[in-house]
């Protein structure tokens, strides 16, 4: 299958961008460290480390942003280098809603063909219009080339 799988709602000012989900924390890390950390990419409005009864860490939590710039700007950090926490790599991603029936009610991943482009328009020019515009994570952008034209598409 091909096309351009993008995280969504379409609503820039919708908290649920602000949600980042962290995972593979040392057992160390703790919220302050983590803000310690987060803070670099913009004003952090809330951590939570998931714990076990006994307190301790089930090494993966939550980072909420006081904006969706500065939880972008976190996410972008990620394409440069990894993430590094406490003297370990951490996985840092856009935070999906559970416990819903419906696990597609609020965040979706959709294909979405694009047609008509320049050849000359490159898979970062789409991501970046996407996730700048729509705040949409960009996950793959596939180009399928007409036999006849040799021309790019998008699929």
């Amino acid at each position: 299958s091909s096309g351009i799988n993008a995280e969504w709602p379409l609503r820039p000012g919708d908290d649920k961008l602000r949600k980042l989900f962290v995972g593979g924390l040392s057992e160390q890390t703790t919220e302050e460290t983590s803000k310690e950390y987060f803070s670099q990419y913009g004003e952090v409005e809330n951590i939570n480390i998931l714990r076990y009864d006994d307190g301790k860490s089930r090494k993966f939590g939550f980072v909420t942003y006081a904006s969706n710039d500065a939880a972008k700007s976190c996410l972008t950090e990620k394409k440069e280098k990894n993430h590094r926490l406490d003297e370990k790599e951490i996985e840092v991603k856009r935070a999906m809603p559970r416990g819903n029936k419906d696990k597609n009610a609020s965040l979706k991943t959709h294909k979405i063909f694009v047609g008509g482009l320049d050849t000359d328009v490159d898979e970062e020019t789409i991501k970046s219009y996407f996730e700048d515009t729509f705040g949409a994570t960009v996950t793959k952008v596939d180009f399928i080339k007409e036999k006849k034209q040799k021309r790019k598409k998008y699929r």
